[in-house]
């Protein structure tokens, strides 16, 4: 008899000296009992069938072996996201895994879940057989792998650092033609123009829903869908259809880059954790704006004004809650007098994870980074620089450096100054 009825893939307690947690294995009674009752063999369709018919009258342990039986597939996703992507993005498999395998192998009441709304179901192994319909197509470890990559708890956590599992034609379906322009301002697409990126796209998106349709009609599968030449020769019959696929992947890129904030994560130190972010490198500033046809003190004007106007735009806001939250006003007023985390926290009494908890400083550079550098790439002496994604990339890192760290040994950082000077009085 096969144990994939019987064993949950869920996080336990380690068996190891070290105390935490692993995935591991767990045997629910009620699974094991029920897998006897109904003489289940190697999991199929019918098996899981059979179960679900006897799900649908209150069976618990019938409900308990297909929460067993999905957890597998679970896992196995779980494993190959973090194989393909663990080392890239710095994901944890014990964070990764705590989005699914959280069954602790309770007895639960499939009736009493199914009429709640999908969303609040959990454990999540619940949440998929609860929304697993007979007859779609799909068998029920698909059906757990796709519940899986829709997941808004993991996609959230995933954006976080950095990385979006939805294709790019999925996404750039998904994306407004704002969503387009706001993100080649900052990160271009080569040499399309945003004007010219915004009428491709709405293109793309008007005839997207039939091409999707037909492939689903053909496949029975909702995914796997790619553009056919003649699908881009459709939407942009004046060129060639490599020619689009490039220009449509160029925005992909761009928009990929403002959703996962991937330009603007936090880099770990490995020293007392003073910071939470890489020491910038002011040189970087340099490095990215040598134009030849204008001096470093006019280049400098402009990103000096720039950057000026950005951080009015943006860090008032910030700073508006310091005015009724007293230990808030007292970690912006240290952050603008120089301190760093550990004396600021000494300072206001508090620990030095809430500094940067409440205060967030990389973050907001990164905003008014970003603020400043869609500014700059409409001026001639920084266009080119902006014209790939890289490129504005780049741009947006060293604003950002040169927010938090002093051009000169003994200067005030940009961000630090602007916010001793505007913090609002308690």
């Amino acid at each position: 008899m096969s144990s994939s009825y019987q064993e949950l893939r869920a996080l336990t307690a380690s068996s190891q000296a070290r105390p935490g947690l692993t995935i591991g294995t767990r045997q629910p009674a009620v699974a094991v009992e029920a897998a006897l009752r109904h003489g289940l063999q190697d999991p199929c369709p019918s098996q899981d069938r059979l179960l679900l018919v006897a799900c649908q009258q209150d069976d618990s342990g019938a409900f308990a072996c297909l929460r067993c039986h999905v957890s597998h597939p679970l896992e196995q996703k779980l494993l190959g996201i973090h194989r393909q992507y663990g080392s890239h993005y710095g994901l944890d498999l014990l964070a990764l895994a705590s989005y699914a395998l959280d069954d602790a192998g309770q007895q639960l009441s499939y009736l009493q879940l199914r009429s709640l709304p999908t969303a609040s179901i959990a454990p999540f192994t619940a949440q998929v057989v609860c929304s697993y319909e007979l007859g779609h197509g799909a068998g029920l470890p698909h059906w757990a792998r796709l519940k899986l990559q829709s997941h808004n708890g993991l996609k959230a956590h995933l954006r976080d650092h950095g990385l979006l599992l939805i294709s790019e034609w999925a996404l750039l379906a998904d994306s407004s033609a704002r969503r387009i322009r706001e993100s080649l301002e900052v990160f271009g697409a080569g040499s399309l123009t945003v004007d010219r990126a915004v009428e491709l796209h709405a293109a793309y998106r008007n005839h997207y829903p039939q091409a999707k349709a037909e492939h689903l009609q053909q496949t029975r599968r909702a995914s796997g869908w790619v553009p056919s030449d003649a699908f881009l020769s459709l939407i942009a019959p004046d060129q060639a259809p490599n020619t689009t696929r490039d220009q449509l992947l160029a925005m992909d890129r761009a928009v990929r880059l403002v959703l996962s904030n991937q330009w603007q994560r936090a880099r770990q130190q490995q020293d007392d954790g003073e910071a939470a972010y890489e020491v910038a490198d002011p040189n970087t500033l340099a490095e990215v704006i040598e134009v030849d046809s204008a001096s470093p003190a006019e280049q400098l004007a402009l990103i000096e004004a720039a950057l000026q106007r950005a951080l009015a735009a943006v860090m008032p806001a910030v700073l508006a809650p310091a005015a009724s939250d007293p230990q808030l006003h007292c970690l912006w007023q240290g952050y603008g007098e120089g301190l760093t985390n550990t004396p600021l926290a000494q300072h206001c009494g508090c620990a030095r994870g809430t500094v940067s908890k409440k205060l967030r400083p990389e973050q907001h550079a990164s905003s008014v980074a970003r603020h400043a550098a869609a500014e700059l790439s409409r001026q001639p002496l920084f266009c080119e620089v902006a014209r790939s994604p890289e490129g504005a990339e780049r741009m947006v890192e060293a604003l950002r450096n040169h927010l938090l760290s002093p051009e000169r040994e003994g200067d005030a950082p940009p961000l630090r100054r602007w916010v001793n000077q505007h913090l609002p009085p308690p």
